[in-house]
């Protein structure tokens, strides 16, 4: 049997328990894939907001807007992790699955967002 290759620091995390059954741990990573995934997006979108709005009138908004984006993304992609290991530990000790503030946060930031980006269209109209 080969050795186990697990990085100490991942080990001392979930070193508490038993291992869930694989196919839970691995739903758990595809959640983790999607949530960066999705703060990927937000990352994409705040960069191409500020490097394609060309009109001066609108350049101080585009930025306030992809400078917005950017730190969700970011926020979205760091509380994932914490998301991520807060699932696979409660699945180790046996208990429920805690749940999610992402997705609450995620909707509300998006929603102001939206509302910042359709004051400025109105504004700019």
């Amino acid at each position: 049997m080969p050795p186990n290759r697990t990085p100490q620091w991942i080990t001392r995390r979930l070193s508490e328990g038993i291992d869930p059954d694989p196919r839970f741990s691995l739903a758990n990573e595809r959640t983790f894939l999607a949530w960066i995934r999705t703060a990927l997006g937000l990352i994409a979108l705040g960069v191409a907001v500020a490097t394609f709005v060309s009109s001066q009138k609108a350049q101080g908004i585009a930025l306030l807007l992809a400078a917005a984006l950017v730190a969700i993304g970011g926020i979205i992609a760091a509380g994932s992790w914490g998301r991520w290991l807060s699932v696979e530990r409660a699945m180790r000790a046996g208990r429920g699955i805690p749940p999610s503030s992402l997705a609450p946060a995620l909707a509300l930031a998006i929603g102001i967002v939206a509302v910042l980006a359709i004051v400025a269209v109105f504004a700019l109209a």
